[in-house]
């Protein structure tokens, strides 16, 4: 199989610059997922290692060999497309081995092959069919026996769930990642769903207008973000931020936020009196207190409730802002009251509220 290697890789459109000086190294074997919102060059990255969009600078390697100046069809990649791109009036047998026919690879090894990913895929009993007579889902699968059969060195999927329905995706989230547990093929992936980022790849890169901002595993990324805009981005519902300045008060070192009220900071963060910085927990990371418990807790007034059955969900204003809170718990609580949220000391993430650049996390 094959790593993937970018080095200093940057495209632009006229005075548009796209991808912006972006180096990264995919390991061989890796489920490496590209996430990051609409617009972040997550796909154009996608293409360049492909081959489809022509590079304005730096370099694009696989398996070691530079593929800089190389044709797609020479870099032994494969690609899944969102699309699907099936041929309609080929059978599905005829699609998965249409790229092997194009090589002239003997009939009975093209047979071979595609047998073998059909039964992989869970195809076998379809492929006398024809596009039009399969589900969504099949479809993809397909999409996903036609790239199999090539055996590349490295798999590329341009968002190939975004067509489907939310119960079909997580089933064909699920057929992927096995799919990659028995072939260890290098796969890159491309999608701005986080939660697809989150349970899918093994490396998670996070991209922003261009440039990376942090890679790591998904719980790396989770607990430990780089900065306020992959803490927003990683986790759902998304993480709580209370902007506020940093005071010392009776020796210690506190929070006040807008209103004035008060919030403990943890013990030993590296901050100073008058330093503006972003209080940032998820929401889970909390715990109703009584109001006689309730130092360093956080002062909220529940504006909304919604149970799941399996969490509750409750929505507050608090002196800081808007502040959402989940529960398994199903707490007997009702709109327009009064709670104090206590913030667990381990999930509490510090930032600097002018750069964005994490300052503590707990």
């Amino acid at each position: 199989m094959g790593s993937v290697v970018l080095k200093n890789v940057c495209k632009s459109y006229g005075d548009a610059h796209v991808i912006k000086d972006v180096s990264l190294t995919i390991p061989d074997g890796e489920f490496c997922v590209l996430v990051g919102p609409s617009g972040c060059g997550k796909s154009t990255l996608l293409r360049m290692i492909a081959g489809l969009e022509e590079i304005t600078g730096g370099e694009v390697a696989i398996n070691e060999k530079d593929v800089t100046d190389v044709e797609p069809k020479l870099r032994d990649i494969a690609m899944v497309f969102q699309s699907y791109a099936l041929y309609p009036q080929m059978t599905v047998r005829e699609n998965m081995g249409f790229a092997l026919k194009m090589a002239k690879l003997p009939k009975a090894e093209i047979s071979r092959k595609v047998e073998a990913a059909a039964d992989l895929l869970g195809l076998g009993v379809l492929l006398d069919r024809l596009p039009k007579d399969l589900s969504g889902g099949q479809r993809q699968r397909v999409a996903m026996g036609r790239a199999i059969v090539r055996n590349p060195q490295v798999f590329l999927f341009d968002e190939p769930l975004s067509n489907l329905d939310a119960k079909l995706r997580t089933q064909v989230r699920g057929e992927i990642r096995e799919l990659h547990r028995r072939l260890k093929t290098t796969s890159v992936y491309v999608t701005h769903d986080q939660i697809e980022a989150m349970t899918m790849g093994q490396m998670i890169v996070v991209l922003r207008e261009g440039r990376i901002e942090q890679v790591g595993s998904p719980l790396e990324l989770y607990d430990r973000p780089a900065n306020l805009f992959v803490a927003g981005f990683i986790g759902s519902p998304e993480i709580n931020q209370l902007k506020g300045e940093v005071v010392l008060q009776n020796g210690e070192m506190m929070l006040r936020l807008a209103d004035g009220s008060l919030l403990s900071l943890p013990p030993g963060v590296q901050v100073k009196p008058q330093q503006k910085v972003v209080y940032a927990i998820r929401p889970e990371q909390v715990n109703v207190v009584d109001e006689s418990e309730q130092s360093g807790a956080l002062k909220a007034t529940i504006t909304a409730i919604e149970n799941t059955g399996s969490d509750m969900q409750l929505f507050c204003n608090t002196g800081g802002g808007a502040f959402t809170s989940v529960f398994k718990q199903r707490l007997n609580v009702r709109e327009g009251e009064t709670v104090w949220l206590q913030p667990r000391v381990t999930g509490i993430h510090i930032f600097d509220a002018d750069s964005g650049q994490r300052v503590a996390c707990h």
